[in-house]
């Protein structure tokens, strides 16, 4: 898993919803699509000190079995860990004003996903959880990469050939976006940014790798967690060929 936190400014429900999203039909007519589908497990409850939705995505497909329930199992014990750590703040974040009488705002969390990319044995998943406290509005921006026939978790390098210096071609990258783009970014990014990290934070969406900062990283609050999208035609054959495969 790869997050970015960003601030941006007594019922028990527990459901499967049945619809189910055929992915390999979502974006590329069929061409190279994993056969995956996707459910929506939804954990809803209500406290007095907390309110809760939401959807924990369960994927299926018979090919990639090992590979698949490794990544259920992986965003399920984030989503249910992150759900366990806010309804402990809450508690106490209540505790004393409750205790006192005094009226609490509860807190309000919930959570959407997205699948960005379902092609050529590779998957990619944007969740992004919502936080409602103290009167203010936060979020986190998380990913998930895998490769389907290994089950392994995907890095940046994983992108890429053996023996390419992949840090230093998507620090490029990165370096003549914000040139070409001044305004949106902080005055001095440039000199200031030291390249990504070995655990960056991405997604890949529409041929692209999308790099994700943190709040306040590179760009103001108000442009929300800067994104990068860098297309896959920058890096040529520096990629793995089968990111290539059309």
């Amino acid at each position: 898993m790869q997050y970015v936190y960003m601030n941006y400014g007594y019922p028990y429900q527990y459901n499967s919803v049945i619809d189910r999203t055929v992915l390999y039909g979502m974006e590329y007519g069929g061409l190279n699509i994993n056969p995956v589908t996707v459910y929506t497990k939804e954990l809803r409850y209500k406290k007095d000190y907390i309110e809760v939705d939401l959807r924990i995505p369960v994927f299926q497909g018979p090919m990639f079995q090992t590979a698949v329930n490794r990544m259920n199992t992986a965003i399920e014990s984030d989503i249910r860990e992150f759900n366990r750590q806010m309804e402990e703040a809450a508690k106490e974040y209540v505790e004393g004003p409750m205790l006192e009488g005094r009226d609490v705002i509860p807190y309000r969390i919930s959570n959407v996903y997205r699948v960005t990319y379902n092609r050529n044995n590779i998957i990619s998943i944007v969740l992004t959880y919502y936080e409602f406290v103290g009167g203010r509005d936060y979020y986190i921006k998380v990913s998930y990469n895998y490769n389907l026939l290994t089950g392994r978790p995907l890095s940046l390098s994983d992108l890429f050939r053996e023996n390419i210096d992949y840090k230093k071609l998507i620090d490029e990258a990165i370096r003549s976006e914000v040139r070409r783009n001044p305004e949106a970014y902080f005055p001095g990014t440039i000199e200031r940014f030291q390249g990504i990290t070995v655990g960056q934070p991405f997604y890949i969406e529409n041929e692209r790798i999308v790099i994700f900062f943190g709040f306040h990283q590179i760009a103001p609050t108000e442009a929300g967690i800067p994104v990068i999208a860098l297309p896959f035609t920058l890096f040529g054959n520096a990629l793995r060929p089968e990111l290539l495969v059309r």
